[in-house]
C-alpha cells in the first residue's frame, strides 16, 4: 500500500517485549517507533524462542498493510506510517493489559476449554456470529498497573499466564486457565481483579468487542479474496492522549490462525507444531507477500431511472468510500443505443465492478436490455408496484439469455447489491456481515 517513509530518529528505550521494542521518537514525544525483532515464541516459554532472519521484516510488513487496510475501513489505529523494513510509526498510546480473540471456528485453546465442541468427524464448529474472548495480559505471572500489584503469583510454567476473563461483565472478574476445560479442577485459578482497576471505563469493554468483531470482518473478507480462511484472531487496544480507543501493537503472523482452501495452516500455529524452522520462515514470507495483494476495490452501484418522473432511492448515503454512486437517467425503450453507449462507459470507467439498479415502471424494457449486455448483475426496481401492481410483470417475464432480477423494495435492492460487491470488497462484507451478525446469536 503506501511506499516507506524516510525514518525518524530514535530516542530512548521505551520498552522491549518478547517479539518487539518500542523507541522514543526525538523531537516528538506523542510518538512512538515500533522495531520488530526476528523472534518467534511459543507457549509463553522462553526456552522454546527461536529467530529466522526475515522474521522481522515479514512482521513488519504485514503488520503496516493491516494497520493501512483498518483506517481506509474507519478502524481506528494506532499507526502513522511504516519507515523501514523491520519500524514502522504509531502514537504513543496508554496500553490496555487485554488481549482480546475473535473466532470463526472452533480450534485451539477454545477446544481445550470446551471439549464438548469437538465434532466427531474432526471438521470444526462454525461460529455464524464471530464468539469473543477477553483474556487479562500478564507477565511473569503478575499484572501490575501505576505500580500496583493487581495479580500475582500465576505459573507459566503451568500455562498460568494471560488467564480467561470467565465473567466480563462483572465488576469483579475471575480468571480461569486458558488451556484447561470449564469445570477442571485446575480451570479455576483461585484469581480475582477489579474490572475497574483494569478498565477504568466499563463502556470500553462493549466498544472493544464491536471493534475487534469489525476488525476481524475487514480481515476475513480480505483474506477470502486470496482463497483464504481467517479463523480466528487476537488484538490488544490501547487509550490515545486524547482519550481515543484504538487498534494497537501489532496485527501480523502472530496474530491468528490463517489455512488454505484444503485446510492448510499458514500462521505461527506451524512453529507451535514443531514444523522445521525454514518451513516456518517459507510460511511467513507467503503471509506477508500475499498481504500486499490485498486491495480495496473501487466499485459502483448504479441508479438507473427510465425517467426523471422516477425517483432515484436514498438509501445510500451510508456506502463505503470505495462504492460510488452514479445515477444515470436514461430510458430502454426511448434510448436504446444511449443506454448501450453509457453502459459501456460504466464498464470501462469502473473496471472493478458494479450492480445496477433498474428503475422503471410501465413496461419495463430498462433492466432486461442492460441485462442482455453486460456480466454486472441488474436489478428492476418497479416503481409504481403498489399503483400498478401488474407492473411487476413485465421485470419478471423473461426471455432467454436475460438475467434480469426483480425486487420490489429500493432497501433491500440496495442490500443485495452491497452483498455482490461485498464478495471482494471487504469495506462492504465487513459493513454488510456485521449488521447481519448483530441480529444473530452463537
Amino acid at each position: 500500500m503506501n511506499e516507506i517513509k524516510s525514518q525518524s530518529q530514535k530516542g530512548v528505550k521505551l520498552f522491549e517485549g518478547k517479539t518487539k521494542i518500542g523507541w522514543e521518537v526525538i523531537g516528538d514525544l506523542n510518538l512512538v517507533i515500533m522495531e520488530s525483532k526476528d523472534d518467534i515464541t511459543a507457549h509463553d516459554d522462553p526456552r522454546l524462542t527461536k529467530q529466522f532472519i526475515t522474521k522481522a521484516r515479514c512482521a513488519t510488513s504485514t503488520t503496516c498493510q493491516m494497520f493501512e487496510l483498518l483506517a481506509t475501513a474507519g478502524i481506528p489505529t494506532a499507526f502513522e506510517r511504516q519507515l523501514s523494513e523491520t519500524e514502522f510509526l504509531a502514537p504513543k498510546v496508554t496500553m490496555l493489559p487485554l488481549e482480546v480473540v475473535a473466532r470463526r471456528l472452533a480450534v485451539g485453546s477454545f477446544v481445550k476449554r470446551h471439549p464438548e465442541m469437538k465434532r466427531p468427524d474432526n471438521e470444526p464448529y462454525r461460529f455464524g456470529r464471530l464468539f469473543t474472548e477477553f483474556f487479562l495480559k500478564t507477565s511473569s505471572g503478575k499484572l501490575i498497573i501505576d505500580g500496583e500489584t493487581l495479580v500475582e503469583g500465576l505459573d507459566p510454567q503451568a500455562g498460568q499466564e494471560d488467564p480467561l476473563i470467565a465473567n466480563l461483565s462483572a465488576g469483579i472478574w475471575q480468571l480461569l486457565h486458558a488451556k484447561r476445560p470449564l469445570g477442571h479442577p485446575e480451570c479455576d485459578l483461585g484469581h480475582t481483579v477489579s474490572r475497574n482497576k483494569v478498565v477504568k471505563n466499563p463502556e470500553l469493554i462493549q466498544q472493544m468487542d464491536e471493534i475487534l468483531r469489525k476488525v476481524f470482518l475487514v480481515l476475513e473478507g480480505s483474506w477470502s479474496t486470496l482463497g483464504l480462511r481467517l479463523i480466528d484472531l487476537k488484538i490488544e487496544f490501547g487509550i490515545t492522549k486524547d482519550g481515543r480507543l484504538v487498534v494497537a501493537d501489532v496485527i501480523d503472523n502472530d496474530s491468528w490462525r490463517l489455512r488454505d482452501q484444503d485446510w492448510t495452516e499458514l500462521s505461527k500455529q506451524r512453529f507451535r507444531d514443531g514444523d522445521e524452522l525454514s518451513v516456518v520462515e517459507e510460511v511467513y514470507q507467503l503471509v506477508a507477500q500475499l498481504a500486499e495483494r490485498i486491495r480495496i476495490p473501487r466499485q459502483a452501484i448504479v441508479l438507473w431511472r427510465g425517467s426523471d418522473k422516477d425517483a432515484f432511492p436514498n438509501e445510500t448515503s451510508w456506502l463505503p468510500i470505495s462504492i460510488n454512486r452514479v445515477e444515470v437517467t436514461l430510458s430502454g425503450h426511448k434510448q436504446p443505443i444511449a443506454c448501450l453507449r453509457r453502459l459501456e462507459e460504466l464498464q470501462r470507467n469502473v473496471p472493478d465492478g458494479g450492480v445496477i439498479l433498474a428503475i422503471a415502471g410501465y413496461s419495463n424494457g430498462l433492466g432486461p436490455i442492460l441485462s442482455a449486455h453486460t456480466t454486472w448483475p441488474v436489478i428492476s426496481i418497479p416503481p409504481g408496484i403498489k399503483e400498478f401492481p401488474d407492473d411487476v410483470w413485465s421485470s419478471v417475464r423473461m426471455p432467454s439469455k436475460v438475467p434480469n432480477a426483480t425486487i420490489l423494495e429500493n432497501g433491500n435492492a440496495i442490500l443485495f447489491a452491497l452483498n455482490v460487491l461485498s464478495i471482494k470488497n471487504p469495506i462492504a462484507y465487513m459493513m454488510q456481515r456485521f449488521a447481519i451478525e448483530e441480529r444473530m446469536e452463537n
